[in-house]
């Protein structure tokens, strides 16, 4: 059997894995008939040569590529084929005869390409060969909308717990499609319930992207002056169990982000500046350099100073510590 597993949804593309896994058997027999090769490395007479390899006490060996297909991709390709000995087009050609090669593969192998960062949007000419030679294949992007709003309803479900549909709605809006974010929040909220429906206020008391959200709120009304709407995020953060030092520190990092931002500038693409920058995939970096460009180099020197002033006057009982944070909103509020 031949398996082609890929797409941006990181989350479903490892339950896909895992569903052909427990259709293969025994764990433990199929866990030591499983080799995992790195692509980006691979030649195709390599994995010939593992997929040709007879099972050890199994009727069947799992073989897993990851990495291959972005070989491939359009846009990425030379850079991760340089060094290489051979040429792009001699590379592609050796490849190309894979679809050949699973034709014969034997019988008590499975194979699966997985790739989990694919660009589908580029083009990319071993994905075009290697599909109609597959016996499935699996496109699994991000889910939204009502679709991701189905699967957080059926995940708490099936995890033994009940989520109205306001809930349901401000988790979608918190943390969008990363369903590996998604469970990890839901399964904190089911125990954080023990039984009883999951609510709006609930999310927000207990999602850590809230708070996170809340970090940006606070930074918009910041920048643009609003010194009443700030002061209300910063007391709506401390209602909500959030820790004086850790709005500081959260506060902090977002400057920190913004001051990057603006040292790398705006020509480079979005997700390179991800990548430069160390960030999740997830983090909204649309309002960060949205937020960069109201800030000056003076303007964020003088936020770092009364960062620090308020961590003293914090730690040395100068200053009550909502007072304290209060009296940095305000200074964080002058232009």
């Amino acid at each position: 059997m031949f398996y082609i597993i890929f797409g941006d949804d990181n989350y479903r593309c490892h339950e896909a894995l895992v569903k052909i896994k427990e259709e293969l058997g025994n764990p433990d027999i199929i866990s030591v008939n499983t080799t995992v090769l790195d692509g980006r490395k691979l030649t195709s007479k390599e994995l010939s040569e593992v997929c040709d390899v007879v099972p050890f006490m199994s009727a069947t060996r799992l073989v897993i590529v990851e990495g291959l297909l972005k070989r491939f991709q359009g846009g990425d390709r030379q850079s991760r084929l340089k060094g290489n000995g051979n040429g792009h087009d001699d590379i592609l050609k050796d490849w190309q005869s894979m679809a050949d090669y699973i034709k014969t593969m034997p019988q008590t192998t499975t194979l699966v390409l997985f790739e989990t960062d694919l660009d589908v949007r580029a083009s990319n000419p071993m994905l075009k060969v290697l599909l109609p030679a597959a016996d499935k294949s699996l496109e699994l992007n991000e889910i939204k909308g009502r679709e991701l709003a189905e699967w957080i309803r059926s995940y708490a479900a099936q995890h033994g717990g009940k989520i109205t549909a306001p809930a349901v709605s401000l988790l979608v809006n918190y943390i969008g499609g990363d369903l590996w974010l998604m469970a990890g929040e839901i399964d904190k909220l089911i125990t954080y319930c023990s039984g009883r429906e999951i609510t709006e206020n609930d999310v927000k008391e207990i999602t850590s992207y809230a708070r996170e959200d809340n970090i940006f709120d606070l930074v918009d009304s910041v920048l643009e002056g609003r010194i009443r709407e700030a002061q209300h995020m910063l007391h709506r953060m401390l209602k909500y169990g959030t820790a004086p030092q850790q709005i500081l520190a959260m506060i902090e990092r977002q400057l920190m982000i913004i001051l990057r931002v603006k040292d790398i500038g705006t020509g480079m693409p979005v997700q390179d500046i991800k990548e430069h920058l160390g960030l999740q995939p997830r983090y909204p970096l649309d309002k960060t350099m949205k937020q960069a460009g109201g800030f000056t180099i003076a303007r964020l020197r003088r936020a770092f100073h009364s960062l620090l002033d308020t961590d003293v006057a914090i730690k040395t009982g100068k200053y009550e510590n909502e007072l304290a944070l209060d009296l940095m909103v305000i200074e964080l509020c002058k232009h």
